[in-house]
């Protein structure tokens, strides 16, 4: 038998406050939910300075978020050096934090520091949550 409506709409709404949740745990902006063609969409800064990170699932893009910001100085992780003898840090702001941009992205790209800041284990992490829909030939006719 089918799953109903309802049922349907709940694991969804489900879905959307469990990425809620992750990508608020690593200081992901603010979430916009799903845009209608089916990219996960969260927003960084207001005006003409927003970025917008868009990805096909919501995994994606609570890793893409999650290395978005230094977890150390909250400071954008482009702004950082990019080699360990780089002397330029954050532009336009003092910044102390001695992290690399490839040191930040290695860290805080890995599903136990997304876990840790979420206060959840590594199993429960994405539970719940889909990955990209794939259409196959049976969906389409």
């Amino acid at each position: 038998m089918a799953e109903s409506i309802w049922h349907q709409l709940d694991r969804m709404v489900a879905e959307y406050l469990k990425v809620k949740t992750l990508l608020r745990a690593v200081r992901g902006g603010r979430f916009r939910g799903r845009k209608p063609n089916g990219k996960w969409w969260v927003r960084f800064g207001s005006g003409r300075m927003a970025v917008d990170l868009l990805a096909d699932s919501p995994e994606e893009l609570v890793r893409r978020a999650a290395v978005y910001r230094c977890g150390e100085c909250g400071h954008k992780t482009q702004g950082h050096r990019l080699k360990a003898k780089d002397e330029v840090f954050c532009p336009g702001v003092t910044c102390t934090c001695e992290a690399t941009q490839a040191q930040i992205i290695a860290k805080q790209s890995t599903t136990a520091w997304i876990a840790e800041r979420a206060g959840m284990t590594e199993r429960e992490l994405f539970r719940g949550v889909r990955g990209p829909e794939v259409q196959t030939e049976d969906a389409r006719a």
